[in-house]
């Protein structure tokens, strides 16, 4: 580890999903500030980080105040820009989130930059949203990269699309080449090689050796009746049918099959029954979690995935997710904390690349 600390400023925190992350690098860090909105996430952070430097809402807060440091990261919301005519850039983010992302950038001007947002983000209001905030990136100064990244790639059981923006300020301009994970990042890209638009090449560079991990590698042992469907009509379903449980795991979504809607009626999405061999679909922020088959002592159950799994799906590890219980957090609000988190294993191989090929200690010092 190098002796000299990384300061790092943290936005929409959550629950220190990008802290987690760093945690698991051999950077030298110090996070002087951060800034959640959310009182119970606001809890759950105090659980696992030191709160001194834990504030409210970054909306209210001077961007001249917050402390210099080196690496801004943020997982801001998703939002549709006022767009009147030529776009703008800055002018344009008013009113929005990723506005105070900008202000705060614009007046630290921090060397480094790591951004997560939704799959989405990328062809969002015909991707005039993306193009406004990296048109803005460079008009600060900063050099960017972007990509979507699936967390599965980096050994979590989940498939979780994101996309996540690198920025470098004031680095030399490369044109894209061909973005190796994301076909609709390629085409913007393309787009913006034609353009006045300092990119760089950085995620193509980004490799994972994790281990792979599946549903079963992550449940838990002791379940409370609360999260079993047990319903007379569900019992009677899985009586009749005969099920053939894959010989061996699966990086990929393996769904047993729908509940027909006159045993379980709820929406498709929520009839869906997946198999522990493989990963489970995107954790979202609700109590309706992934619903799995598995072996009891009575014969095949049906259960949803606790609160607690759902952080393992996520790729937070065991002790995290105990302080956080500890914090008395309820299960809702663990649902909700857990499906609003960044997965830390991506958060963490990105970090350790931009560490190897980028971070200059003399230069930044």
């Amino acid at each position: 580890m190098n002796s000299k600390q990384i300061k790092v400023v943290s936005l929409f925190s959550g629950i220190g999903g990008f802290e987690a992350g760093i945690k698991k690098t051999s950077l030298n860090v110090d996070v002087v500030f951060a800034s959640e909105i959310d009182s119970f996430a606001q809890k759950a952070y105090a659980a696992n980080f030191t709160s001194s430097n834990l504030h409210g809402d970054i909306t209210k807060i001077d961007e001249k105040k917050i402390p210099e440091h080196h690496l801004l990261l943020g997982g801001f919301p998703c939002q549709s820009f006022s767009i009147a005519g030529k776009r703008k850039g800055f002018e344009d983010t008013r009113g929005t989130l990723f506005f105070d992302v900008a202000r705060i950038l614009s007046a630290k001007k921090p060397k480094f930059v790591l951004l997560e947002n939704v799959k989405n983000l990328i062809n969002h209001d015909n991707s005039n949203t993306i193009k406004v905030i990296l048109k803005t990136l460079n008009d600060i100064g900063y050099t960017v990269d972007f990509t979507v990244i699936n967390s599965q790639e980096a050994g979590v059981p989940q498939n979780r699309d994101r996309t996540y923006i690198c920025a470098i300020y004031n680095y030399p301009a490369q044109k894209y080449v061909i973005d190796k994970r994301s076909a609709k990042a390629n085409i913007l890209k393309k787009e913006l090689n034609y353009s006045e638009f300092n990119g760089f090449n950085f995620f193509n560079k980004l490799k994972f050796n994790n281990k792979q991990y599946y549903i079963e590698d992550i449940l838990e042992q002791e379940i409370s009746d609360n999260f079993f469907l047990k319903s007379q009509s569900i019992q009677e379903f899985l009586a009749s049918q005969c099920f053939v449980e894959p010989l061996q795991n699966e990086a990929k979504i393996l769904k047993f099959f729908d509940l027909p809607k006159n045993v379980y009626n709820d929406l498709e999405r929520q009839r869906r029954v997946y198999s522990i061999k493989g990963i489970s679909p995107t954790v979202l922020a609700r109590s309706d979690s992934t619903k799995i088959l598995v072996n009891t002592k009575t014969g095949k159950s049906i259960r949803k995935i606790t609160p607690t799994e759902n952080f393992y799906i996520q790729g937070f590890e065991k002790d995290f997710v105990e302080n956080i219980k500890k914090a008395d957090i309820s299960l809702t609000q663990m649902y909700k904390q857990s499906g609003n988190a960044v997965s830390p294993p991506v958060i963490t191989g990105i970090i350790e690349l931009l560490d190897k090929e980028f971070i200059n200690y003399d230069e930044i010092y």
